[in-house]
Formats: structure tokens, sequence, C-alpha cells
């Protein structure tokens, strides 16, 4: 009786590098594409602080530099909407599971936030009067 030996499937290195989660690897990826994000502003906003040399090759002619910063800007997005998503992918079915309140409900909760509001103010509002009283002598 001969035994069976399962086929084991050679994995790429390459995919397997690539579908590989590193430990800070959405942190460096926020830090970068906060980073480009604002260089690429500094540069459509034509800031003085940076811009673009006409004589550098390539980006320092025409509207090439202006297009460069949108180009990296949109890159800067993608990237922290990349960083972003895993975050609130979680919420998602949490979400649907949220039953919304009908309007009479809703209207008797906001007057009562309202009215809660006006009173919490209005007593931190004496309460500062009367400290103020104490401290000064005289009402402002």
């Amino acid at each position: 009786m001969a035994i069976k030996q399962k086929q084991v499937e050679q994995k790429s290195k390459l995919l397997e590098v690539l579908t590989t989660e590193y430990k800070w690897e959405n942190l460096l990826l926020g830090i970068l594409a906060t980073l480009s994000g604002a260089l690429a502003l500094m540069i459509i906003s034509g800031n003085s602080l940076l811009e673009i040399n006409e004589n550098f090759p390539v980006l320092g002619q025409g509207n090439n530099g202006i297009i460069f910063a949108w180009v990296l800007f949109a890159i800067s997005l993608f990237g922290l909407a990349l960083v972003i998503y895993p975050f609130f992918l979680p919420a998602i079915p949490e979400l649907k599971k949220i039953t919304w309140p009908t309007f009479p409900k809703f209207l008797d909760h906001a007057v009562r936030t309202l009215i809660f509001l006006f009173l919490l103010t209005g007593f931190i509002l004496l309460f500062n009067l009367l400290i103020t009283t104490l401290l000064v002598g005289e009402i402002i």
C-alpha cells in the first residue's frame, strides 16, 4: 500500500512579502502621506518656503510643478484613505444594527437636550457672577 504525499504549493516570495502586514506599516504610511500632502499643498499655494526653481529639470518648466503637486496631493489622500479605512471597517456591521428614532421621538430628545444646555449654561453663568462678585467686589 503506497502512502500518498500531499502536494505542497510553492508560494511566490514576492507575493508573500507583499501580503505580509507589518506592525508599523500603517503608521509609517500615515506619516508619509501627511507629509507629502503638506508639501503638495505648499507647492500649490505658492508658498515662498517651497518653490520649484524654473531651472529644475522637467518640474520647473511651465505648469509641470503644479501638475506634480496635484498628483502628489491625490496620492497622499489615497494613502490616508488606506490608513483610515481599516479602522472604520469593523464599524459598518455595527451601523447596520442601529434603529433610528422616529421624528417625534427625535424632536422630544432634541428639546430636552436644549433645555438641559440652557439650564446648565445659566447655572454656570450664575456661579461665575457669584465668584466674580466675591473676588472683585462688584458685578461687571
